[in-house]
């Protein structure tokens, strides 16, 4: 059931628009041409290769945020089903995070494509983005699964979570280098923000062409453990109720 949710999601995506499928590689070309044109250009960053700099941190944070939104609803636009035939409800948000890590996986070719044409050379630390994948899956299961239990019922959850995730993209080092955290809180920040060893890691693995803090990825696995549990638990609570709350 799990694999079929994912293919529906994926086949419906972009179900009836002139493109289709292509659309998974127009939008992430369209934003490096935008941020290839915008900040070296416009803004005068100083950063060498700025916009791959960006793109290799933005592409796994949009779709971690996409799942996020997903994840919100994915209870609440299956109502019919919750409501009428039994089924392990803890597929709909996993179904979700899924989905859009192999979204992410999909846009794999044409980010490293983009790097090789903006003369950044792939190294062996390239393995390490299975790993990295795996981590940020777990990861977003895990607040997934919490998320779209609580919402069923509290529905300001939406507006809530978009806040949020505003503010967190400033405090995850994507538009800027991690440097510019104070180094002695660097762990600290690590184990706050568990999207900081994520994304620093695929921007060392791709960009920097370097080793992964190992401390920072095996936080971001930690956390992300233990949020994927503590999301089982309350979404197996939340779950009784479902039916009464839509």
């Amino acid at each position: 059931m799990l694999i079929g949710l994912v293919k529906k999601t994926l086949r419906s995506r972009y179900k009836g628009s002139f493109l289709g499928f292509l659309w998974t590689f127009v939008n992430p070309l369209l934003q490096l041409a935008i941020y290839a044109t915008i900040f070296p250009l416009i803004l005068r960053i100083q950063e060498p290769n700025y916009a791959m700099f960006l793109f290799v941190a933005l592409l796994p944070w949009t779709e971690f945020t996409i799942s996020l939104n997903g994840a919100l609803a994915c209870v609440i636009e299956n109502a019919s089903l919750v409501k009428k035939i039994y089924f392990p409800r803890m597929i709909l948000p996993i179904s979700v995070a899924l989905t859009y890590i192999i979204d992410f996986i999909y846009c794999l070719p044409l980010l490293l494509t983009a790097l090789l044409v903006f003369k950044i050379p792939l190294t062996i630390y390239i393995l390490f983005l299975p790993l990295i994948i795996f981590i940020q899956f777990i990861f977003t299961s895990g607040i997934c699964l919490i998320i779209s239990a609580i919402n069923v019922r509290f529905r300001d959850l939406v507006q809530i979570i978009g806040i949020i995730t505003l503010a967190w993209l400033y405090f995850t080092p994507i538009l800027y280098p991690i440097t510019m955290f104070p180094t002695k809180y660097l762990k600290l920040i690590y184990i706050l923000n568990p999207m900081t060893g994520i994304i620093s890691s695929y921007r060392d693995s791709l960009f920097y062409g370097r080793c992964p803090d190992l401390f920072g990825l095996t936080s971001s696995c930690i956390i992300g453990i233990i949020l994927f549990i503590i999301g089982y638990y309350i979404f197996d609570n939340r779950q009784r109720t479902f039916a009464e709350d839509l």
